[in-house]
């Protein structure tokens, strides 16, 4: 198994968009299914940090206030909005690295990173922002593949070592909240301290 340090900036191709919203996804991954496990209220602000074309930002914005949809890419993010639109819902975009957030201090409730964070480079400095732009009783919640077999699913995103994510949630000021199973992930879910 490759080590997790491999993996660290490696950004999912572009081109490869269409894997991760597809019929055969929802099949296998339904999206609500892990939205379900978020306890999202109706008047939340979350972000998808890391949003891709927008297969967890699309059910996000059905049940909350406002869905801010985050990415790198811009091609991503129009991908995510074209999505939006053909779901009706309405979806904020921000193209970013994560190192400087163009939002205001203590707005955001959940911030959501689904197999992100393995690939955040300067991890400091974007859990810094996180802190910054949650709310005082904001979330963090990243999902990461901590079991399975070495090549998972084909093209699937690597296994990343669950302790890792909490020391680093922990050392950013995040409180440990709970740690959920969800198939061969862990939501790994720390509060604004």
């Amino acid at each position: 198994m490759e080590s997790q340090a491999q993996h660290v900036h490696k950004r999912y191709p572009e081109w490869l968009a269409f894997t991760l919203n597809n019929r055969l996804g929802r099949f296998f991954q339904p999206p609500d299914r892990l939205v379900s496990k978020l306890g999202l209220r109706a008047t939340d602000v979350v972000l998808d940090f890391g949003c891709g074309p927008g297969f967890y930002t699309i059910p996000i914005a059905k049940v909350v206030a406002k869905t801010i949809a985050v990415d790198v890419s811009p091609r991503m993010l129009e991908k995510a909005a074209s999505n939006a639109k053909k779901n009706h819902v309405t979806v904020e975009t921000l193209a970013t690295d994560g190192k400087a957030i163009k939002l205001g201090d203590g707005i955001v409730d959940l911030i959501l990173l689904t197999h992100v964070f393995h690939e955040v480079a300067e991890r400091p400095k974007v859990l810094a922002e996180f802190q910054r732009i949650a709310k005082r009783s904001g979330r963090l919640a990243i999902v990461e593949r901590t079991r399975g077999g070495a090549l998972g699913w084909v093209g699937g995103p690597p296994i990343m070592d669950q302790t890792e994510v909490i020391r680093e949630l922990e050392r950013a000021g995040f409180t440990l909240a709970q740690v959920v199973s969800h198939g061969n992930d862990s939501i790994v879910i720390g509060k604004k301290a």
